[in-house]
């Protein structure tokens, strides 16, 4: 081939690429797929919802479904059912005590705060003599009841911190968005299993949704990542795998995560997306999974049940592509803190109004008294309050901002 006729065909080549509306423009970042007029119709209004320690940006029609929220033991949420705290929980000490005749209640009464009840209990006999007490908590907030399948200490500070919301609200403090409640906390030692969905009623047959698991497996081929356990099942299948087109599959980074994606349409026509990162640190920030998936073709909640998709390609990659871009955490404060923490000494002018907690180094005599002091709430342009320890032990605590503090 003469000079001319590469440079025809790499001109051919930069072209065909730049028309492939699917591709990515580079690592971990799609090509943008502009809206289709009834999608920027759809999403000429937007509202933020709030789940987990996560929130969305979706449509203004779209309703949120929550799944499961597990924090650390499930947590479900009884409407306009306050109540009912007592019966509910007189209900539950019966239904243990009904399962077996050698079942024991150990403790019931008031959980960590007024008008909550814990039951401790063992089932059987085996229970006891295996030491696995049992726990289970009710707790009211405003004018709703909550059942949590744990109890004890561990939890002591999660149900003072729980709080009743209205699900159109967004709290500004660090902490966990559940149905119609909130739970502060800003430690991010315990397990997270959060769940969500989206419903459109001008797409009625596609469903988004987001989960993540902060402590799951990432032991051998639970560590790989997605497109590794796609492959693994190709390979797995042969020639049995399902026929698919693929219109995009690679690298898609979400936020702080880095993960990987899968775009691709059923022979049925049912579109099939699904966004995977997986966090080795096992972390609040960097949790061991979170992903997405949309379907479309949905109907009775089953996949490819309805006689076809309301979608495009253009259009579906043009939807999950504007609905992942809009998941992030809800509060850029530990334990999410994605920037760099803002941070005070001790006498020093507050930039930012909320909650701040001291720490000293790691090592220093008095860093675990400091550690286990409450937080306090200052006013952005005070001054930082002090310890009164001696100046050169004053002189190296740090305030760190925790989040816009509890109202």
């Amino acid at each position: 081939m003469n000079g001319c006729g590469k440079l025809v065909a790499m001109l051919a080549c930069l072209l065909l690429a730049s028309c492939e509306p699917y591709s990515y423009k580079e690592n971990g970042v799609p090509n943008d797929v502009e809206l289709s007029p009834r999608l920027q119709v759809m999403f000429a209004k937007t509202r933020q919802v709030c789940f987990g320690r996560y929130v969305l940006e979706v449509p203004a029609e779209a309703k949120l479904i929550f799944g499961p929220q597990d924090f650390p033991g499930k947590i479900v949420t009884y409407v306009a059912a306050a109540d009912r705290l007592t019966e509910m929980a007189d209900a539950y000490r019966k239904k243990i005590l009904d399962k077996d005749d050698t079942a024991k209640i150990t403790y019931f009464g008031r959980s960590a705060k007024v008008g909550s009840i814990e039951i401790r209990y063992y089932e059987d006999d085996l229970s006891v003599k295996y030491g696995l007490e049992g726990a289970h908590t009710f707790a009211a907030a405003g004018n709703h009841l909550y059942e949590w399948f744990y109890g004890g200490e561990e939890i002591a500070p999660l149900v003072r911190g729980l709080r009743f919301r209205d699900n159109a609200d967004i709290p500004g403090d660090p902490g966990v968005c559940i149905d119609h409640g909130f739970i502060a906390d800003s430690s991010g030692v315990h397990q997270e299993i959060l769940r969500a969905g989206i419903a459109l009623p001008s797409l009625p047959d596609v469903s988004f949704s987001v989960d993540s698991n902060k402590l799951a497996s990432v032991d051998g081929a639970n560590g790989e990542g997605l497109l590794a356990s796609i492959a693994a099942q190709r390979a797995d299948l042969g020639k049995l795998y399902p026929k698919l087109t693929t219109l995009r599959e690679g690298n898609r980074t979400v936020g702080v995560w880095q993960g990987e994606e899968s775009l691709v349409r059923r022979a049925d026509g049912t579109h099939d997306f699904e966004w995977e990162a997986v966090g080795k640190e096992r972390t609040t920030l960097h949790p061991s999974s979170i992903g997405a998936k949309m379907y479309t073709k949905v109907a009775a909640n089953r996949i490819g049940a309805a006689d076809e998709s309301s979608l495009s390609d253009d259009e579906a990659v043009a939807l999950w592509d504007r609905l992942l871009g809009g998941l992030r955490f809800r509060v850029d404060a530990p334990p999410t803190q994605t920037g760099k923490p803002v941070t005070v000494r001790s006498g020093q002018v507050v930039p930012r109004s909320g909650m701040w907690r001291a720490s000293l180094p790691s090592g220093h005599p008095m860093a675990a008294w400091v550690a286990g002091k409450s937080g306090v709430v200052r006013q952005a342009g005070t001054p930082m309050i002090s310890f009164g320890l001696s100046p050169s032990d004053e002189a190296q605590v740090v305030w760190t901002w925790m989040g816009e503090a509890s109202p």
